[in-house]
């Protein structure tokens, strides 16, 4: 959501700070919009950021290959959950695996301990999605909002009808705060923790921020305010989901939004001569007026708020524009006559009281004002100058890009020779408001010649306008050559593409029908005898393995695969990268990627080619012109015909089950909670391509 001038504005700013800035780009990239973002990569990397965060393995092998500047993190939506995904990504040329929520901190350290040089970063606090990151297709499916593309729709947060009646906040997820237990991830050796900001406001990221820090200081005094300053910025109900272990707690079924920080219980509402209606309460923070406060509504859902306009202690009964903490205050309620303001006049004793918003806190955190040409530029400039009595010639190299221009003119000794150094290095250092920065200066000054100010600063503007220009003619060679090299990288093979297959999972019936290969999802409980018992008349099925396979339950899984490739079963579908690379270091050669692994693009493709992939299955989220290009890529694919699609997938049942007259289902399956439609979806693939029957994510 950045212009190009703003991200170069910020990371100038930054640097100066001694900051690091991370450019998010983990979205998923459709064939049509390859050329805008390989445009935008170019871009991002000309801008010099500390990293660039990625999902899509096109994405991330176009910047390793093409712009090989930019450091490489792995965004959580690659659902990076044991070590052998992390350290597939490793091999991937990723610096950084950013960790999916839903980890231990056992299962953290088990993973640090063993990734050698790549740096993990963990979230420590935010909004938790109720599906796995990277998994969640509720959005995309059902309103059209790719949640991969940065457009969820946030269906988690809507009621649903559920099993006892009426409607629930089923699936929404507590807020995740770590508090003291971020001291846990420093033990662990963690690289970074990161705080969810994603629109949410600079204040909130000041406040978030700061209350972390007090937290890694040992400052519980100082902790412990902050906290609750930020409370007043952004503040829902709390857990710290598996962290410190298994945890049923994590669901906030009746209030949706911002709280704010407790400040009090309602004592009663009293009424003054004038009828008007005043809030009582024992207050335990300063406020003053325009401050915010809310009260949890008797229904549940949104909290009821309104601002402050008038106050005053209950002993002077005067008007106040401040109180202080530790008093009893009564705050005038809002004489509106709108609906939502009427459950206010009703409110009980007893009834929590929370500050919603503070000045205080406002003030905190001012916002710092900025100008451009203040901040020398990222980019540092070599500067050589080289003076002879008739002409000054610049040469400046950037980054491998080289610049030249000069100045003719009659140059006569200098008065002060020794001063001409000086004066060339002031010159060619006013680079406030460019991309440049000063890095070495070379004068080449034989005959001690005197260098008019206004020569170096005409010199100084030309040879930056030079650099510009080609440093962007470099860039666009180097975008132009990223996209040929996307094209014709698939060489045909020999492998007959079947045209029609199933998937189950282990258990489910093989319907009747021409199946040209059926596959399997096992799991690390199951034997290869299991599999012989259940489907005898299944000559030589392909198997698969749950999506998401915790680090403590990675090992029993890596052994039961060992188990069947002992017995012959030699064709396996990828889920993820943790599966690819264990079965490629297994010398299993036969390998296909379903939809989970998002080969959206010609890049991606390629990527997943050269690891070895044989086949790919397109992801429901495609639409119908990217799934025309797959059909025409000539890369192997599979078209889904039928699904019941995961709308959700989580390690977390929904506090309430759907009703049985609601068109949504949701079960365990593999130790995963899906939910889906009740009825399958039935997709249109293109014409004449090989078609994918998918019930593993039904229910029956």
């Amino acid at each position: 959501n950045l212009s190009r001038d703003e991200l170069k504005n910020l990371i100038r700013y930054a640097r100066a700070e001694n900051k690091k800035v991370y450019v998010a780009f983990n979205t998923v990239i459709d064939e049509g919009d390859l050329e805008r973002a390989v445009e935008q990569l170019s871009i991002i990397a000309s801008c010099q950021p500390s990293a660039v965060i990625v999902q899509d393995l096109g994405i991330a092998r176009i910047a390793r290959e093409f712009f090989p500047s930019l450091e490489l993190h792995a965004s959580t939506q690659l659902v990076a959950h044991n070590l052998e995904g992390v350290l597939a990504l490793g091999e991937l040329g990723f610096k950084r695996v950013v960790l999916a929520r839903e980890l231990s901190i056992a299962e953290i350290t088990s993973i640090s301990k063993r990734c050698g040089d790549i740096e993990l970063e963990c979230f420590i606090h935010g909004a938790l999605c109720y599906s796995i990151s990277g998994l969640c297709l509720f959005s995309a499916m059902e309103k059209n909002r790719s949640g991969n593309r940065g457009k969820c729709a946030y269906c988690c947060r809507l009621p649903y009808e559920s099993e006892n009646g009426g409607k629930s906040l089923a699936f929404s997820m507590k807020d995740f705060r770590l508090g003291d237990d971020v001291k846990k991830l420093v033990d662990a050796s963690v690289a970074s923790l990161k705080i969810e900001g994603r629109m949410k406001s600079p204040l909130y990221v000041a406040a978030a921020t700061a209350y972390y820090r007090a937290i890694l200081d040992g400052d519980k005094s100082a902790a412990n305010v902050a906290l609750k300053n930020l409370e007043t910025v952004y503040s829902r109900r709390t857990t710290d989901l598996y962290f410190n272990g298994a945890n049923s707690d994590v669901i906030d079924e009746t209030s949706l939004g911002h709280l704010g920080t407790f400040v009090g219980k309602l004592k009663r509402v009293t009424k003054d001569r004038d009828g008007r209606s005043w809030l009582r309460f024992h207050t335990m923070r300063a406020l003053e007026r325009h401050d915010g406060l809310q009260i949890p509504a008797p229904q549940g859902g949104k909290p009821l708020g309104f601002g402050i306009t008038e106050m005053r202690t209950a002993i002077s009964r005067s008007n106040q524009f401040e109180v202080p903490d530790d008093c009893d205050v009564e705050i005038l309620l809002p004489d509106d006559e709108r609906e939502e303001f009427k459950p206010l006049k009703y409110v009980k004793a007893g009834t929590n009281i929370y500050c919603s918003m503070s000045n205080e806190v406002k003030r905190l955190y001012p916002v710092p004002s900025f100008r451009p040409a203040d901040y020398c530029g990222y980019a540092k400039i070599d500067f050589k100058v080289e003076l002879t009595p008739r002409l000054i010639t610049v040469t400046a190299e950037v980054d491998g890009v080289l610049a030249k221009a000069s100045v003719e003119g009659e140059f006569t000794q200098a008065k002060n020779p020794e001063r001409t150094y000086e004066a060339i290095e002031k010159a060619f250092s006013k680079l406030g408001g460019t991309d440049y920065s000063l890095g070495s200066l070379s004068v080449i000054d034989s005959d001690r010649l005197f260098a008019p100010m206004s020569f170096l600063n005409d010199l100084r503007r030309d040879i930056i306008e030079e650099l510009d220009y080609l440093r962007d003619k470099a860039r666009r060679d180097t975008v132009d050559a990223a996209l040929d090299a996307t094209e014709g990288f698939f060489e045909e093979s020999n492998q007959k593409l079947p045209k029609k297959t199933l998937k189950i999972r282990f258990g489910q019936k093989v319907p009747a029908g021409n199946w040209d290969e059926v596959i399997i999802t096992v799991s690390e409980e199951l034997t290869p005898e299991d599999i012989r018992n259940t489907y005898p008349l299944i000559s030589s099925p392909r198997l698969s393995v749950p999506v998401f396979t915790s680090e403590i339950n990675y090992q029993k899984l890596r052994v039961a695969i060992k188990r069947f490739t002992r017995e012959g079963y030699l064709k396996w579908e990828a889920v993820d990268l943790a599966t690819l690379k264990t079965l490629k270091s297994l010398n299993i050669s036969d390998i296909t990627a379903d939809w989970s692994l998002y080969a959206f693009n010609s890049s991606s493709l390629a990527e997943l080619t050269n690891l070895g992939v044989k086949r790919f299955v397109a992801s429901p989220e495609n639409g119908s012109e990217n799934l025309l290009y797959l059909s025409e890529s000539g890369y192997p694919v599979e078209f889904l015909a039928q699904q019941s699609t995961p709308l959700f997938i989580s390690l977390t049942p929904p506090a309430q089950l759907p009703s049985k007259e609601s068109s949504l289902v949701s079960f365990k399956a593999n130790s995963l909670w899906v939910t889906t439609r009740r009825l399958p979806r039935v997709f249109n693939p293109p014409r004449d391509v090989a078609t994918r029957i998918d019930l593993s994510w039904s229910q029956e």
